[in-house]
């Protein structure tokens, strides 16, 4: 019998809920680039985030910026293992808050601002039937239970989870001349995930009806167990045999010195038999090897029955009720070069490596077990209460440019790129590296001010994966995109500004073989998501001096 276990996930980490941006970090951090895409050198209010040197080019005043996404998006997993009643799995995701604050002032050479966002995270996620990876081990086992009479499972399952990393950010700029402005700041990172799923009612189908599925296994490990038993009297049963001297005999040749009984000799072999010898192999054996057989046969019925008894102990309702928190500090340092009257913006920001750690606050009970200690018997939880997770923050590198081809028309492009080899994740428990490359995006976006008080604008950006394989998981895969965004902005008046947008994202679904690293593949998991948005966001400006 084939050892057996069942797992949940190993992490849920804000990565699973980033809607723009890198492995942990999202950049979708205003309306304005939602019908864009592409601010990294813009030089109005949202700035505070995208491009912090270029605030040296708003005009003397308050500047304040509020704004609101409705993010929704949807995950899809088809598991090509074998066993499973339905391989599709949906994920709904939904951060119908999400919201963007900023706020600068600008004096002379100097501006001062401040910006709070939902920097990683920002969403949570329901998945009603639960994921593969927790259904696979109960469709495998009433595959493996087969022969006993199973012929199908059941189970429900569920999970919903939450994550959002809090961005506080405060920082200075100064205009060095009308050429140069830096940057420098810091952020303040705030981490809550929350998980909650259960695991209940898990049964095998036979011919009698629906067993529960730990009950079942309690039955055959008491099976075993009192196999275990009858193989070790037996083997003991042979001793005086062996001590006497007849060791070497065979049944036949016990029965023929008088030994043994025809009947006695027929009850040794016979379990031999049951075993799955053959009696030929059985007629052959001297009692010293059958005994030395038989108390083999036992050890391993003995490990089956401990198998199945943690098996079984796995195969129970159990609930996971998980808080995680943690915090951090990133610097952040910037650089705005403008040229030809400020109609040539060169723009520059760069967010240092940051170290985090996720702290678990579990309750008793609810850490969802995964195993047992082998010398104690206590339960290995998958979330132990007071355990940590490491959540590194990549450095982030942004470069933008934007140029004023007219009055009317300015065009904007962008490139980004995550250091995500840095981070403490990117190498696995098993010691296995799970980022070839550095995740990287392009975009380019235009505006078009229909009017003085109109404007409307459109976007695209490609984003590409650096994650391998070995990455990839039910709840935390990354896949390359390519996004569209629309929108515009309506000035009321000098001091309110109205923006809209939206935007979609495409997902080039991948399938992972598996078992992963395997030269062939048993069967393969296909992953795919899609993505929309809708925003709504309002400028104001107070105590703007004319120029």
């Amino acid at each position: 019998m084939k050892k057996f276990t069942l797992s949940l996930l190993t992490l849920l980490i804000a990565s699973s809920f980033v809607y723009a941006g890198g492995l942990v970090t999202n950049t979708n951090q205003s309306t304005a680039w939602t019908r864009m895409l592409v601010r990294d050198a813009s030089i109005d209010i949202d700035a505070v985030f995208f491009n912090p040197a270029g605030l040296t080019k708003l005009e003397d005043g308050f500047y304040i910026s509020i704004s609101n996404q409705s993010i929704f998006q949807k995950q899809t997993i088809n598991s090509g293992y074998p066993y499973l009643n339905d391989p599709e799995y949906v994920g709904n995701i939904s951060a119908p808050l999400f919201p963007s604050a900023y706020l600068a002032y600008k004096t002379g050479r100097w501006a001062f601002s401040l910006g709070f966002n939902p920097y990683g995270g920002g969403g949570g996620a329901s998945f009603d039937r639960g994921l593969p990876m927790i259904e696979a081990p109960i469709a495998g086992a009433a595959h493996q239970f087969a022969p006993y009479g199973v012929t199908g499972y059941s189970a429900d399952i569920a999970f919903e989870g939450t994550s959002v990393y809090y961005g506080l950010q405060g920082g200075i700029s100064f205009a060095i001349n009308k050429n140069i402005s830096i940057f420098a700041g810091a952020r303040y990172v705030m981490a809550n995930n929350t998980y909650t799923g259960s695991l209940q009612n898990a049964s095998f189908n036979t011919a009698e009806g629906t067993v529960r599925a730990d009950a079942f296994m309690l039955g055959l490990a008491d099976q075993a167990q009192a196999g275990a038993a009858q193989a070790n009297y037996v083997g003991t049963q042979m001793q005086p045999l062996i001590d006497y001297g007849a060791g070497d005999y065979t049944v036949t040749q016990l029965v023929q010195a008088g030994l043994v009984t025809p009947e006695q000799g027929a009850l040794m072999a016979g379990g031999l038999i049951q075993l799955g010898f053959s009696p030929e192999v059985v007629n052959q054996m001297p009692v010293s090897t059958m005994q030395a057989t038989y108390f083999g046969a036992a050890g391993q019925l003995e490990a089956q029955a401990t198998e199945l008894t943690v098996g079984a102990g796995l195969m129970g309702d159990q609930e996971a009720d998980v808080t995680q928190t943690g915090s951090a500090v990133t610097p952040i340092v910037g650089l705005n070069l403008a040229f030809l009257d400020d109609d040539l913006i060169i723009s520059a920001k760069y967010e240092f490596f940051t170290k985090m750690d996720l702290t678990n606050e579990t309750p008793a009970g609810k850490g969802f077990v995964t195993g047992f200690d082998p010398e104690t018997g206590q339960p290995i939880e998958m979330f132990p209460d007071g355990g940590t997770t490491n959540a590194d923050i990549p450095a982030f590198l942004s470069v933008g440019i934007r140029y004023q081809i007219s009055d009317k028309v300015n065009i904007q492009g962008g490139y980004h790129t995550y250091f995500d080899s840095q981070a403490g994740w990117a190498t696995n428990e098993e010691g296995i590296e799970v980022i070839d490359r550095n995740f990287q995006e392009y975009g380019l976006g235009f505006e078009w001010n229909v009017t003085k008080k109109f404007l409307l604008s459109a976007g695209y950006l490609a984003a590409i994966t650096g994650v391998n394989e070995y990455y990839q998981s039910d709840l935390d895969y990354s896949l390359s995109t390519t996004t569209f965004g629309a929108g515009g902005a309506i000035a009321f008046s000098d001091t309110f500004k109205l923006q809209f947008g939206g935007f979609y994202t495409m997902y080039n679904s991948q399938t992972i073989g598996m078992p992963k690293g395997a030269e062939v593949p048993l069967y393969g998991d296909t992953f795919d998501k899609s993505t929309w948005a809708l925003s709504l966001g309002l400028d104001i400006s107070i105590h703007k001096k004319k120029k």
